[in-house]
């Protein structure tokens, strides 16, 4: 009798280890809320030409090696850098660098305005690359993105001086060289270009002026092929937060699933306003109507209210840094975010 209740009891804890096991494995992980309890500076940059600035992009590996690239409207080349204690202006071999891209190993890419890519490697400028194509005057590079450092993509904008013939351009990087991907015309400037690796996806964010409508646009692209996959009547933005990419309009995110868009959270009624980036799906951080927004799993909320106009943004473990216009004082501002 004690034999056959030991071996009832070997298993039921059998089953239940496998029961829990396989619960484990198939249930999705349960994340904590973001914790909201940050302690908050302002660091003033001393930029001479704050009319003609715009600080488009900023990157970086830890808190204390950061990276700001600026859309500088002047001849000026406006590239700062922050390690830790405070933020300076540095040596950049070119104009405008609008577009960066940083690897783990500190390698950097600065795309810009001026027709040039230029390449960074253990902090010295090692390589530039002319991109020029037939028939445009100037281009412009607005994002970019790179699984490894020989396969990169850059999107952008082809002008013509004295006309309005924006054409959105796609510039790929094989280790070696980049070069044109042979794209149709739709009409559209690219903005930004982010990766979804589980689905092998790049998504695409463009945008069109025309009679003064701004009609923003949500693309994907497989190397090849650009396809717009929705058509908002307000606001489009593009967000990655952990691997995966959002798309909100109107309020609404939705996430990308067997080609259709699907609703993911709906913010109507907060102050929720546009892209944001974060350290998972209850920890990120958006550009709300009346300063940095955060959710947290839970809630939306304003957690830092503020009369700046926030920018970009980028996040570590415990630190987060985002870009500020100052209009009321023409300055520019960087925010940052440390946890207690």
């Amino acid at each position: 009798m004690k034999y056959i209740k030991a071996i009832l009891f070997i298993l039921s804890f059998t089953m239940a280890f496998v029961f829990f096991s396989c619960k484990k494995g198939t249930e999705p992980e349960q994340l904590k809320p973001g914790r909201r309890d940050y302690v908050w500076t302002e660091d003033t940059l001393d930029v001479a030409n704050y009319d003609y600035m715009i600080f488009r992009d900023i990157v970086g590996n830890s808190p204390d090696d950061i990276w700001l690239g600026t859309l500088d409207a002047s001849s000026a080349a406006e590239f700062w850098h922050y390690d830790g204690k405070e933020w300076k202006s540095m040596p950049f071999p070119g104009l405008n660098p609008t577009a960066l891209l940083l690897f783990e190993d500190n390698t950097l890419w600065a795309g810009t305005r001026q027709d040039y890519i230029w390449k960074s490697e253990n902090g010295q400028w090692t390589e530039s690359f002319k991109i020029k194509l037939e028939g445009y005057d100037q281009l412009a590079i607005y994002g970019m993105s790179g699984e490894t450092k020989d396969n990169i993509y850059a999107v952008g904008r082809a002008s013509i001086n004295g006309e309005n013939s924006d054409k959105g351009i796609i510039l790929h990087y094989d280790g070696t060289n980049w070069s044109f991907v042979d794209i149709q015309d739709l009409g559209f400037v690219f903005h930004q270009i982010v990766y979804q690796k589980n689905i092998k996806t790049y998504f695409i964010f463009g945008s069109n002026n025309e009679n003064g409508i701004i009609d923003d646009q949500i693309f994907t692209f497989d190397g090849q092929i650009v396809k717009k996959i929705i058509s908002p009547y307000s606001s489009a933005a593009l967000s990655k937060v952990k691997d995966i990419v959002y798309f909100n309009s109107s309020q609404k995110v939705y996430k990308y699933k067997n080609n259709n868009m699907v609703l993911w959270r709906d913010f109507s009624g907060t102050s929720f306003h546009s892209s944001f980036n974060g350290r998972s799906e209850s920890d990120f951080f958006d550009t709300a109507y009346d300063g940095l927004g955060h959710y947290n799993g839970e809630d939306f909320k304003t957690i830092y209210k503020t009369h700046l106009d926030l920018q970009a943004k980028v996040v570590f473990d415990n630190d987060l840094f985002v870009t500020a216009d100052d209009r009321k004082n023409h300055k520019f501002i960087i925010l940052h975010g440390k946890l207690k």
